[in-house]
């Protein structure tokens, strides 16, 4: 399966549930842009700080603010209306406008823009365009003509290959607009441009991705592996659970009631999570159930307080993210397996932490990464193969280009670079 075609119809998702959140003043957490917090209001306070927050928030917005198609064309003025022919296919200059507003570009970012850099940026959109261009006519070439039933075929195919967790996400953010899987992928399969994208994720499937699966066996995984061990070295790292009592800290910027509010909070959190410390002391064995039951975070339920394992530096290993420094620097004074921390103070709340596990630094296995290695060199082979063939289409010729990049200092240049193809490749 073409990955870039699943991040296409994410991407296509992401885009639907954007247009749903902002209708229904809702967040998303599939959406491409969430609403800004102004952090303005009625409350808002009248003193320096206060105003300086204000001022931040308006930035923001107005950095936020999307342009309007109209702003878009008047930016790409210099942009002639047939920037690009593959082959007879003209691409225009609307296809860049539409491009750069699918992307909701910042209207001030726009504006303050230089003119040379817009230039560069969409004369590498206009070459991206020319290389999807090629891609779509060898696709029809060999077969694989856009349609709704190609699209629906690659998307339930991307499906089965995704993680329950990221499937069970899709699916409850198309439950809050009514939708199914199953209707979603109707819904997308009408647009033209992921019928395209279908179409030359099936040409690559079978001319490329396929014979490349093959080729990428076990002694080239191995080979690679052992080539390159320092990109799968592993620190010392350790594995923890841990019970938190939630409490936000106080803060300079608390207004007096905020803060004799969250010094109460602190202290019966204080006394709560010392209760549990108690009761750890007389029965160690209890700290699973106490985790369960008493703790705050959602590690607590669902794995009896254990958390991936991290660095010294509080670094994840398996996933992207750090933990907190105080949190990290109290679990790495545990000595032994099992034994567990007094209450630490961080900036969620107090914590109980116990060691569950010690890792010297090492290697990963090769068993661990032979998935992601095969993966890489598969998708490395078959980038170069489809780059090698999009070249010797472009030294064919056929492919106009209509170039309107920053001209060069030549006092003697009198015609406009965009003014009429300057190269044919």
């Amino acid at each position: 399966m073409n990955c870039k075609f699943v991040f296409v119809l994410f991407a296509a998702c992401a885009v639907s549930f954007s247009a749903t959140a902002q209708s229904k003043s809702s967040p998303s957490t599939l959406s491409l842009r969430g609403t800004p917090d102004l952090g303005i209001g009625g409350s808002a306070k009248t003193t320096g700080a206060g105003d300086a927050a204000t001022e931040a928030a308006i930035r923001r917005a107005l950095l936020s603010q999307p342009a309007s198609e109209e702003e878009v064309v008047k930016a790409l003025s210099f942009m002639p209306d047939v920037v690009a022919e593959v082959n007879g296919a003209k691409i225009t200059k609307q296809e860049i406008v539409d491009l750069l507003l699918s992307k909701k570009v910042s209207q001030q970012v726009l504006a303050l823009t230089p003119e040379s850099y817009l230039r560069t940026a969409m004369q590498q959109y206009v070459d991206q365009k020319i290389d999807a261009a090629i891609l779509k006519q060898k696709a029809k070439e060999a077969g694989f003509v856009p349609s709704e039933e190609l699209v629906k075929t690659h998307f339930d195919a991307s499906i089965k290959k995704l993680p329950s967790e990221q499937v069970d996400s899709l699916k409850d953010q198309l439950l809050e607009r009514g939708l199914s899987l199953e209707s979603y992928r109707d819904e997308i399969a009408k647009e033209t441009d992921i019928q395209d994208n279908a179409s030359i994720a099936a040409y690559e499937e079978k001319n490329f991705i396929e014979k490349t699966e093959k080729a990428v066996n076990d002694e080239a995984v191995e080979k690679f592996y052992r080539e390159n061990q320092q990109k799968f070295a592993v620190p010392e790292n350790i594995t923890v659970a841990h019970i938190l009592i939630q409490c936000e800290p106080v803060s300079a910027l608390d207004s007096k009631e905020e803060k004799e509010i969250k010094m109460k909070a602190d202290k019966l959190a204080k006394e709560q999570i010392d209760e549990i410390y108690a009761a750890l002391v007389k029965d160690p064995a209890s700290f699973d159930k106490l985790a369960q039951e008493k703790s705050n975070c959602p590690s607590g339920k669902r794995d009896n307080g254990k958390l991936p394992p991290f660095d010294k530096d509080g670094m994840l290993l398996d996933q992207a993210g750090m933990l907190d420094e105080d949190f990290a620097a109290a679990a790495y004074k545990l000595d032994k397996i099992g034994d567990f921390t007094k209450p630490v103070r961080t900036q969620f709340g107090y914590h109980i932490i116990k060691l569950l596990k010690q890792d010297p630094k090492g290697y990963m296995p090769l068993e661990k990464v032979k998935g992601e290695i095969h993966d890489f060199l598969v998708d490395k082979t078959v980038s170069e193969e489809i780059q090698a063939m999009i070249k010797a289409e472009r030294e064919k010729g056929g492919i106009k280009v209509y170039d309107f990049t920053p001209a060069k200092a030549d006092p003697k240049a009198t015609k406009n670079p965009g003014a009429a193809p300057t190269s044919i490749l």
